[in-house]
């Protein structure tokens, strides 16, 4: 089961593929969204962020391999497998170079699609926390930067302390 409702789109111009994966993933506790087009998957992602896009190469109006530019492009961290009944090693190779983490053939079954899925939100997920982990050494250098520069601070101000006390004490 998804430990957070992770969302899903389906893109694929035929009915039953899309109602097919939806079929098998919901049970699994994710959002799915449904989408018969390139161009209505773009609309749909513009307004719910995905996690995970199912998308079909061979589609009328805007292909496949366009919306994985878009998508990407959009948001580099959605993960997207290219699920196609045209799949050749050359299809497979330009759509993993676009950035796709994954390729199903079709036909898949269930269990396929599934374990696609959880991997892909798997890779997601570490992902994130890899950025999270750089930002946070980021920070720390910064910081480590600042403790420095405030020590070398404190100590020309210990400096210019003792020199006002000393002249004071002993004056020219």
């Amino acid at each position: 089961m998804a430990s957070e409702q992770a969302v899903i789109l389906v893109v694929d111009d035929e009915p039953g593929i899309r109602e097919g994966c939806r079929r098998a993933l919901a049970p699994e506790g994710y959002r799915i969204l449904l989408a018969d087009s390139s161009e209505a998957a773009m609309v749909l992602l513009a307004d719910t962020p995905a996690d995970v896009v199912l998308l079909d190469i061979m589609m009328p109006g805007m292909n496949g391999m366009e919306a994985l530019y878009r998508i990407k492009e959009t948001d580099p961290n959605i993960v997207v497998i290219i699920i196609t009944g045209y799949a050749t090693v050359e299809l497979a190779i330009q759509a993993i170079k676009r950035g796709a983490y994954d390729f199903l053939s079709k036909p898949f079954d269930a269990a396929t699609l599934q374990l696609a899925v959880e991997q892909g939100l798997e890779r997601k997920r570490l992902s994130i926390e890899a950025q999270r982990a750089k930002a946070m050494d980021r920070e720390a250098e910064r910081l480590e930067r600042e403790k420095a520069e405030l020590a070398r601070v404190n100590q020309i101000k210990s400096q210019f302390t003792l020199l006002v006390a000393h002249e004071l004490r002993a004056p020219v």
